[in-house]
């Protein structure tokens, strides 16, 4: 009896060495994977973009800026989900990879916030032809979903030739609500 639970304890042992040598050669992989060697040659999978937003973003931005102003708040661009929401602390790492890779690509154009502590006031997204397309009403809809259920404000604005400031302005009051949003 105690040799075969000899025997069973040596096999979850190796099978254990064999587990972590693996898991740590996959780790040193990934890693020797992120880090630069001297043949990297970054033109062959990157190019500069020469633009930050597009002509109709940025003729938006220059109203939302004034009105920002005056409603003493600031605006920030382009900004990443994932520094608009986190993933809970609570999940296992399988589900914090996944749901955070759901929002690590993607950005609202605009965000409105208090000077003060750049708490949250508004997100905005300048809806272009471009969010006619399949695969944008697809992020569309998620990033509706997403944020309804968070409780994030979002306000959505069609582009136009002229961007008339009180009716925008208008809109972002209206659109602005106090959430009390909880760790």
């Amino acid at each position: 009896m105690n040799n075969k639970i000899e025997i069973i304890l040596i096999i979850l042992l190796i099978i254990y060495i064999i587990y972590t040598k693996i898991k740590n050669y996959k780790n040193k992989e990934l890693n020797n994977n992120l880090s630069p060697t001297p043949s990297d040659n970054y033109k062959n999978y990157y190019k500069p973009k020469r633009y930050l937003i597009t002509l109709n973003e940025l003729k938006f931005y220059k109203v939302l800026q004034e009105i920002a102003k005056e409603l003493n708040l600031e605006v920030f661009s382009q900004v990443s989900l994932y520094n608009i929401i986190l993933t809970k602390k609570e999940l296992d790492n399988k589900q914090k990879y996944k749901y955070f890779n759901k929002i690590a690509s993607k950005s609202i154009d605009f965000v409105l916030v208090d000077p003060n502590d750049c708490k949250i006031k508004l997100c905005i997204e300048l809806d272009d032809v471009s969010h006619n397309r399949f695969d944008r009403i697809k992020r569309d809809e998620f990033i509706n979903e997403l944020f309804k259920q968070l409780e994030i404000d979002l306000l959505r604005y069609p582009t136009y030739q002229v961007y008339y400031k009180e009716a925008l302005k208008n809109k972002i009051i209206e659109n602005i609500k106090d959430h009390y949003y909880i760790n």
